[in-house]
């Protein structure tokens, strides 16, 4: 949990959202519904939706009003879990403490629940309104979430990270297979923040260049946890990288190294955030959490 009062509360609005955007639908008898609800539900750092409204909030602008496009961020992270644990892709059985949606559901409706919440996620940014939101931002917002999440984003990267399985790779490869896989998606979300609160270059740039570091070591250490934590703590199968024979920074670098990594690209981070006029001191605490995390 992220200790700070601010980013809980906002953490906690974001899950208020995402109760009742299901509180509508008839659970007993749509079994779709349920199984998107299921892992949306089942907990998480949402720490997409949250940067998104970190970034509304340094430059003064309304973070709750946000939200409505901060949740298609994390109906997209969402899908892809869905779809990651599924027995074709990383074969998990366990997700947040749980079993995985397909365990529970079955294969069939848990891809059906990925597809459903990946459509549902545009349209809230086709639907949802920010003050001073404009049509050609709006564009701008949705082809870059495309980009983020399509051939040459997280989709892409999930491809790369399968061919890897049992394959020789150097660093480079590992890095770009995770700015797309895992960075895509939170350099979009630190970028949609800069949107609709309105920055213009070289603020968004400075924005940018935070989220890359970001990503990137959210892999790193994300890396690090599988290969040094429990299951327990972790809410999902430990040790299921080495399993597979997957492409990880502590194969490739060793452990001390990769904990070096992830060191310089926290300060990457910071770095980029003293490029801002405005007081990034919630974002330097996010990067800050990012790297510690136990889980």
């Amino acid at each position: 949990m992220i200790d700070n009062e601010q980013l809980q509360h906002w953490i906690d609005r974001v899950d208020t959202e995402l109760v009742r955007y299901f509180a509508n639908k008839d659970m007993t008898c749509n079994p779709l519904d349920r199984a998107m609800e299921y892992t949306l539900l089942a907990g998480g750092k949402r720490l997409r939706p949250l940067l998104s409204m970190v970034v509304c909030a340094a430059y003064d602008k309304d973070p709750e009003a946000a939200i409505p496009f901060a949740l298609a961020s994390e109906f997209l992270h969402t899908y892809s879990l869905i779809h990651d644990d599924l027995p074709c892709m990383d074969d998990d059985d366990m997700r947040r403490g749980k079993p995985t949606n397909h365990v529970v559901f079955g294969e069939a409706n848990a891809i059906l629940a990925g597809d459903a919440l990946h459509c549902e996620a545009f349209q809230l940014l086709v639907s949802s309104t920010y003050p001073g939101f404009t049509a050609e931002t709006r564009q701008t917002v949705i082809l870059e979430l495309c980009e983020a999440v399509g051939r040459r984003g997280m989709v892409a990267g999930q491809v790369m990270d399968l061919a890897q399985e049992g394959q020789d790779y150097d660093l480079e490869r590992l890095k770009l297979m995770h700015r797309r896989k895992t960075g895509a998606l939170l350099r979009f979300c630190v970028r949609l923040g800069g949107h609709l609160a309105g920055v213009r270059e070289p603020e968004l740039a400075a924005l940018t260049r935070y989220a890359e570091a970001l990503g990137l070591m959210f892999q790193v250490v994300d890396d690090l946890l599988d290969e040094e934590s429990s299951s327990d703590t972790l809410g999902k199968t430990a040790g299921k990288d080495a399993g597979q024979d997957k492409a990880t920074f502590p194969k490739l670098l060793g452990s001390e190294k990769a904990h070096a990594f992830a060191d310089g690209l926290l300060e990457e981070a910071l770095a980029a955030l003293k490029d801002l006029e405005v007081d990034a001191e919630l974002l330097a605490e996010i990067a800050q959490y990012v790297r510690h995390r136990d889980y």
